[in-house]
């Protein structure tokens, strides 16, 4: 049983490292696909906020504030929309011009270069925490695989 149990921490942390990586491809995907299709910039009034509070399973709750913008598209069309991307604490006022990326095929869709930029900031993290795990989890596996082998029988009679 202690035998079989050994590949368990290789296979878990192989296993967490590619969760992590496809994280990583997901979002670098939907990244690629934004600066793909939103590809019109133009500058956006902020009038209004939302806020929306969420719970969890265990029943905590978490707010968070979704700017109102205005803008006018390149076509001339007058765009009233919530952003998706939510703040904890929304650092902008009622009022504030700020740029944003929009889709000029659906202009209700648009992103503000900060929230592209925390994305790219904290993307590469999962990417490498990702290759971590799976190192370590190769390792592991590997060490559990001579474990297995007996490679390691003579050291562990010794101190068993």
């Amino acid at each position: 049983m202690i035998k079989a149990m050994s590949l368990f921490p290789g296979l878990v942390c192989l296993f967490l490292g590619v969760v992590f990586l496809l994280v990583f491809r997901g979002s670098r995907l939907r990244q690629e696909m934004m600066d793909r299709n939103y590809t019109s910039r133009t500058s956006a009034k902020l009038v209004d906020t939302e806020t929306k509070t969420e719970y969890d399973y265990n029943n905590k709750a978490s707010t968070r504030h979704y700017g109102i913008y205005e803008f006018d598209t390149a076509a001339g069309e007058h765009i009233t929309a919530a952003s998706d991307f939510g703040y904890a604490i929304l650092e902008q006022v009622p009022g504030e011009t700020v740029e944003i990326y929009y889709n000029p095929d659906n202009p209700t869709e648009f992103y503000l270069p900060e929230e592209h930029a925390i994305t790219e900031a904290t993307m590469p993290k999962f990417r490498e925490v990702g290759i971590k795990l799976m190192v370590l989890g190769v390792l592991l596996t590997i060490a559990a695989i001579a474990f297995l082998a007996g490679a390691f029988d003579g050291i562990t009679k010794r101190f068993l």
